[in-house]
C-alpha cells in the first residue's frame, strides 16, 4: 500500500503560496521530477525538446516566464500522453549580454577602459557574473515556476566540450569551403567595438530622429552649377568618393535663383517640381533635360578636397558620376551620393567602377587620420559640424529632420554605423535553397507567421561570425605569422594540443577562453609561430549549434542520433531571425537538414499600457515579484490565458487575482466534494462510476458529457499549440461546470442524509471529473493540482501514482458525449442567468421564490427542455417554469421581460403571503448557516436552534417551514426562546426586524 503523506489536508484556507512551498518540498523529497524524467514505465516514444537557452545576464522577468511557461505546459502534457521527455535545461553564458552587465559592474565605458582592466580579470568577472545569474534563473526561473527541466544535465555554451563543437563546426565549415575571410561594409556597434550579423541587426530597430539634408557638390569646370544630393548621414560625406545617378532616369539642369545669384542645380525631372517647393524657390527654369546615362562621367569637387587632404591623393580615380541601377525616385533628388566604405551597395559600385575606398571611421566611431580636419573626432559630432561647416559655405540646400527605423545595438542600444573592414564570415548564401527546402518541412505555429522565417530564409546573406570582443568562443584561426597566406582552424581540444608548443597552466575550463587561448604557442613543419586571428565568435553560434553541443553530441552518438532532429523548439517571434534561424543554419551546413520538427512562436510582452518593458522606463515587470505576490500557478495561469502564445500580452499584474480566485474555486470545489464524500463513505472501488450511471439523472448525463467533450477539445487545442484555448477549457470546466452548474446542482442530493443511490451517483461522476481535471489542470498548474491530488484523490485510492504528473491523461469517452443534451444545459444557465438579472432589475434576491417564469424558445427541443424544466425551477427559484409557445399572458403590472439569443422570459414579480412567508425562512437559514461556519461545526454535526423575536411575521415563517428550516441546518429542534448560556448567540435583521438566534451543537 502506498504510504499516504498526511500533511497534505483540506483543513486549511486557500494559501497558494503555502501550497506552492511545500509542493515544492514534497516534490524534492519524493524525488517526484526525477520520477518523471524517467518516463513511464515501458514508453516506447520520445517527445524531445531543445531548450531556447536564457542568457545569464539578468534576472528573469514576466517575458522570459511566460515562453517558460509554454515549455512546461507542452512537456507535462506530453508526459501526460505517455512520452519520455527529453528536457534537458541549458544556459546562453557569453557574448556582448554578459560583457555589457561586468561593464556596468566594473564601471568600464569602451573597450580600451577593458583593456587597461585586462582580459584576464574582465574574463574572469564574465565567468563570475554568469555564476551569480545562474543560480537565480535556476531557482526563480525554473524551480519556482514548476518548469521541469533537467537542471542536473544542463548544458552551458562556456564549458570547453560546448565550444568544441562550435570549433568542429567551423572546422566542417573550411573544409566545405564555407569558412572565409572577406572585406566588405558592414555594421558596426561603436560602443561595443564589434561587427554584427544581419540577424543582430534586425534585432535592434528603433525610430530614431536624424537629419535630412540637401547638399550640392560643385560641378568641374561649370560655373555655379551642383549636383544636388540627399542624405540622412551627413558624416558619410566625408569619405564621399562619386555620385550615383540611374542612367534610365531623366535628369535636369535647373536654372534658379538664390539669394539674388544664378545657380543651375541638376536633379531628377519628375522631382522638380516638388523639390523646388521644399527650398523654397518659385523662380527656376528647367533649361536643359538628359539622360542619366548621359550625365556619367561628370566631375564635381570634392567639398572636402582641402580639408581631408585623401581625397586629392587619388582625384584621377573618383568624384564623378557613376551609374547605378539601385537609384530610385522615391526620396531625394534622384542623384545619390557613394561613400563606398559606408554602404554595401556602394561598395559594390566602387568594386565596378576601381573607386577608392575610403574609409575614416575606426571601429569605435572616432574618425582616424583619413578624415584629415576631423581626425579624432566621434561620428555623431562629426555629423554635426559638418551640417554646420555646408550651411556657412552656402552648400546646404536644405535641412530638415526625419524619424524613421533605425539600427541600434540589440545589447546596449547604440546607433550602428557601417563601415568597411575585413571579417570572417559563414557563405550561408550558398545553401539557400537548401535552408528553404528543409524550412517547408518544420512545421510552425501559428502558420501565418511563417512568411516572415520563409523570407529571411530565402534572403539569407552570409553570415559574419567574427566579432572584436573577449568573452566568447574564441575563433579557432590561426595565421602564420611569416606567411600570412597560411590559414590554421582548429577544430578541437585534442587538436590544439597537438599543435601546440606551450599551453598555460590554467585549468580548461578557462584555457577555451580569451586571454589564455591566445597564449597558447602552435609551432608546424611549414611555420614557425602561428597567431590566433583577435576574435571571438558571434554569440548566436553558440547557441546555434545547441542541436549538437548541448548533448555533447560528438561523444555521445547513441544519444544524439536518438534525439536528433528535435520534435519542439520554442522561442519569441524575433528569434525567427535569430536562435530558430541561427539552429537551422548550422545544422543544414552540417548535417544536410533542419534541426527541429516542430516551433511554436510566442510574442513579446509589454505593460498594461502597450508600452514595451525597459530597465530605464521602471515598467519591468519581475518574475520574483510576480510570485512573492501572486504565486507561480496564478501567475502561469493567467499568462496563458490572457492571449494566445503569438500575440503581444499587455500585462497588468493586478489581473492575476482573477486566476487566483480560479484556483480558489477549484480548492473550493474539492474541499466540498471530500467533505460530502467522507461524510457518505463514498468510495470509488465500491461505487463504481459504470454500474451505477443507469440509475442517474439527467444533471449527471451532462456532466460527464461536459467533461469528455472539454478533454476532446483540450486535447485537440493542446496538440494545435492552442495553448490559450486549452486553459480556457480547463478554467471553464473548473468555474462553470463544476462549481456554477454540476455542484449547484447536486447539492440537494448530497445534503440529504438518506442513503439514495443517485447519491452515490452524483458522488461517482464528481470524483471522476475532479479526478481528469486534476490530472488535465497538471500541465496548467502544477502545484495546486499536485496538492489536490494528494489530499483529494489519495485519500480515496490509495494505490494511485504518489503524483499527479505521473499519471497519463484521461481517454475520451466518446460514448458519453451527448452535444444535444450539452446544448439543453448551456440554454438552461443561460436562462438561469437572465433571470437572476431580472431578479436584481426588480429587487428580488434569487433566496426568494418566486411564483412563474414563462419561456419562449425558437426552434428547441420541447422534449428536452422538458427534462431539464424543473432543474431551470431549482436554479431560478420559480415554483413553475412554462416553456409556451406565445407569451400573451405577459403583462407588466405582474410581469418582468428580458430577450436572450433565440428566447424570451417572463418573469412573474409579484410575491403572495406564502412565498413571502418562505422568502423569510430562507433568510432565517442563511443566517443559521453563517453561525455554523462561525463555530466550526462539521457538516454532519446536528445543533438546537433558538430564536427570540418580536415579529409576527418571522414567527409565521419560522412555523409554516419549520421542517425545511430544520433540514437544511441540521437541527433536532426550533425552540422559541432565547438561547442556553452553551449556545452561540447573534442578532440579526431580517427585513428590517430584528431577531436573535442561537445555535447548540449536540453531542
Amino acid at each position: 500500500m502506498s504510504v499516504i503523506d498526511s500533511r497534505f489536508t483540506l483543513e486549511t484556507q486557500f494559501d497558494v503560496k503555502r501550497i506552492e512551498e511545500f509542493v515544492r518540498q514534497y516534490w524534492r523529497e519524493a524525488n517526484i521530477e526525477g520520477k518523471w524524467h524517467e518516463g513511464p514505465a515501458n514508453a516506447g516514444k520520445w517527445f524531445t525538446f531543445l531548450e531556447g537557452p536564457p542568457t545569464t545576464n539578468g534576472f528573469p522577468h514576466v517575458g522570459h516566464i511566460r515562453g517558460r511557461t509554454y515549455k512546461d505546459v507542452v512537456l507535462k502534457y506530453h508526459r501526460l500522453l505517455g512520452y519520455r521527455v527529453w528536457a534537458q535545461g541549458g544556459w546562453d553564458e557569453q557574448g556582448l549580454p554578459v560583457e555589457i552587465e561586468v561593464e556596468k559592474k566594473l564601471g568600464l565605458r569602451t573597450k580600451k577602459d577593458i583593456e587597461k582592466v585586462g582580459y584576464e580579470k574582465f574574463s574572469l568577472e564574465c565567468n563570475s557574473l554568469v555564476d551569480y545569474y545562474l543560480e537565480r534563473w535556476r531557482e526563480i526561473g525554473t524551480r519556482r515556476l514548476g518548469l521541469w527541466l533537467d537542471l542536473e544535465r544542463a548544458y552551458e555554451t562556456r564549458r570547453p566540450y560546448y565550444i568544441e563543437h562550435v570549433w568542429a563546426f567551423l572546422k566542417n565549415a573550411w573544409k566545405k569551403g564555407l569558412l572565409f575571410e572577406d572585406y566588405r561594409v558592414l555594421p558596426f556597434c561603436p560602443r561595443c567595438e564589434t561587427a554584427l550579423s544581419d540577424a543582430e541587426v534586425d534585432q535592434g530597430y528603433e525610430d530614431r530622429e536624424d537629419p535630412s539634408i540637401f547638399v550640392k557638390f560643385p560641378v568641374e569646370g561649370a560655373s555655379n552649377t551642383y549636383l544636388v544630393i540627399w542624405t540622412t548621414t551627413p558624416w558619410t560625406l566625408v569619405d564621399n568618393e562619386a555620385v550615383a545617378v540611374n542612367p534610365n532616369f531623366n535628369y535636369a539642369l535647373v536654372k534658379v535663383n538664390v539669394n539674388n545669384t544664378t545657380e543651375y542645380l541638376w536633379l531628377a525631372e519628375p522631382l522638380v517640381p516638388k523639390l523646388m517647393e521644399k527650398f523654397g524657390i518659385k523662380d527656376y527654369e528647367i533649361v536643359r533635360v538628359v539622360k542619366g546615362s548621359e550625365l556619367a562621367g561628370t566631375r564635381y569637387r570634392h567639398i572636402y578636397m582641402e580639408r581631408v587632404p585623401i581625397h586629392a591623393s587619388h582625384i584621377d580615380k573618383a568624384h564623378y558620376v557613376v551609374l547605378a541601377d539601385f537609384v530610385t525616385l522615391e526620396d531625394g533628388t534622384g542623384l545619390v551620393h557613394i561613400a563606398p566604405a559606408h554602404g554595401p551597395e556602394d561598395f559594390e559600385v566602387a568594386k565596378k567602377y576601381g573607386l577608392p575606398v575610403t574609409n575614416s571611421v575606426e571601429i569605435n566611431g572616432i574618425f582616424n587620420e583619413n578624415g584629415g580636419g576631423f581626425r579624432g573626432k566621434y561620428w555623431l559630432d562629426v555629423s554635426q559640424e559638418v551640417m554646420d561647416d555646408l550651411k556657412n559655405r552656402g552648400l546646404l540646400l536644405r535641412h530638415e529632420t526625419i524619424v524613421h527605423a533605425y539600427p541600434h545595438c540589440w545589447r546596449c542600444g547604440t546607433p550602428l554605423i557601417y563601415r568597411s573592414d575585413r571579417q570572417w564570415f559563414i557563405r550561408v548564401s550558398a545553401y539557400r535553397d537548401k535552408l528553404v527546402e528543409e524550412l517547408k518541412k518544420v512545421k510552425i505555429h501559428p502558420d501565418f507567421l511563417r512568411d516572415r522565417f520563409d523570407n529571411w530564409v530565402a534572403n539569407a546573406r552570409d553570415w559574419t561570425i567574427s566579432r572584436s570582443r573577449v568573452w566568447g568562443t574564441p575563433l579557432p584561426i590561426w595565421r602564420c605569422k611569416d606567411d600570412p597566406g597560411k590559414v590554421l582552424v582548429i577544430g578541437s581540444m585534442d587538436e590544439l594540443r597537438k599543435y601546440a608548443k606551450f599551453i598555460p597552466n590554467v585549468p580548461s575550463e578557462m584555457l577555451v577562453h580569451r586571454p589564455w587561448v591566445d597564449m597558447v604557442r602552435i609551432e608546424t613543419e611549414d611555420c614557425r609561430e602561428w597567431v590566433r586571428e583577435p576574435f571571438v565568435v558571434d554569440v548566436w553560434m553558440d547557441s546555434g549549434v545547441a542541436w549538437i553541443a548541448s548533448v555533447d553530441g560528438l561523444r555521445n552518438k547513441e544519444l544524439f542520433d536518438r534525439l536528433y532532429p528535435y520534435d519542439w523548439v520554442t522561442e519569441a517571434i524575433d528569434q525567427t531571425r535569430g536562435w530558430f534561424y541561427s539552429l537551422l543554419v548550422t545544422s543544414v551546413l552540417w548535417m544536410g537538414r533542419a534541426p527541429y520538427k516542430s516551433i511554436l512562436i510566442s510574442g513579446h510582452v509589454v505593460d498594461k499600457y502597450g508600452q514595451k518593458m525597459s530597465k530605464s522606463k521602471g515598467n519591468v515587470i519581475w518574475a520574483e515579484d510576480l510570485f512573492n505576490k501572486w504565486g507561480a500557478d496564478p501567475t502561469r495561469l493567467y499568462l496563458l490565458i490572457k492571449s494566445a502564445p503569438w500575440d503581444t500580452m499587455s500585462v497588468d499584474p493586478d489581473e492575476i487575482a482573477e486566476t487566483r480566485s480560479v484556483l480558489s474555486i477549484l480548492w473550493n470545489v474539492v474541499k466540498f466534494a471530500d467533505t460530502y464524500m467522507a461524510l457518505d463513505k463514498f468510495d470509488p472501488a465500491v461505487h463504481r462510476l459504470e454500474e451505477l450511471m443507469g440509475r442517474g439523472l439527467i444533471e449527471d448525463r451532462w456532466m460527464l458529457s461536459r467533461f469528455h467533450s472539454r478533454l476532446r477539445r483540450f486535447i485537440s487545442y493542446m496538440n494545435n499549440m492552442e495553448l490559450h484555448m486549452a486553459a480556457r477549457e480547463w478554467v471553464n470546466l473548473v468555474v462553470d461546470d463544476l462549481s456554477h452548474g454540476y455542484i449547484r446542482l447536486i447539492r440537494r442530493r448530497v445534503w440529504t442524509e438518506e442513503s439514495r443511490e443517485d447519491k452515490y451517483v452524483a458522488y461517482a461522476v464528481l470524483y471522476r471529473v475532479i479526478k481528469g481535471a486534476l490530472i488535465m489542470g497538471s500541465a496548467l498548474v502544477p502545484h495546486v493540482t499536485e496538492y489536490l491530488w494528494n489530499a483529494f484523490i489519495r485519500k480515496f485510492e490509495r494505490e494511485e501514482a504518489i503524483s499527479v504528473h505521473l499519471m497519463s491523461i484521461p481517454r475520451v469517452s466518446e460514448e458519453y458525449i451527448d452535444e444535444k443534451l450539452e446544448g439543453a444545459f448551456e440554454l438552461l444557465f443561460a436562462l438561469f442567468s437572465d433571470i437572476a438579472e431580472m431578479r436584481n432589475r426588480i429587487k428580488v434576491k434569487l433566496r426568494w421564490p418566486l411564483a412563474r417564469a414563462m419561456v419562449k424558445v425558437e426552434g428547441g427541443d420541447q422534449g428536452m427542455l422538458g427534462q431539464v424544466k424543473h432543474l431551470l425551477e431549482y436554479l431560478a427559484n420559480v415554483k413553475e417554469v412554462q416553456f409556451v409557445g406565445d407569451l400573451g399572458q405577459c403583462n407588466e403590472n405582474e410581469y418582468v421581460r428580458a430577450q436572450g439569443k433565440g428566447y424570451e422570459i417572463c418573469l412573474s414579480k409579484v410575491m403572495d403571503k406564502r412565498l413571502y412567508y418562505e422568502a423569510l425562512a430562507r433568510e432565517v437559514v442563511r443566517r443559521i448557516q453563517t453561525m455554523r461556519a462561525k463555530a466550526n461545526l462539521r457538516v454532519d454535526e446536528r445543533i438546537r436552534v433558538y430564536v427570540s423575536t418580536g415579529s409576527n411575521d418571522l414567527l409565521t415563517a419560522i412555523s409554516e417551514f419549520r421542517d425545511y428550516i430544520m433540514n437544511e441546518v441540521r437541527a433536532v429542534d426550533i425552540v422559541s426562546n432565547r438561547a442556553s448560556t452553551n449556545a452561540l448567540t447573534m442578532d440579526w435583521d431580517i427585513e428590517d426586524m430584528r431577531v436573535q438566534i442561537g445555535i447548540e451543537r449536540i453531542p
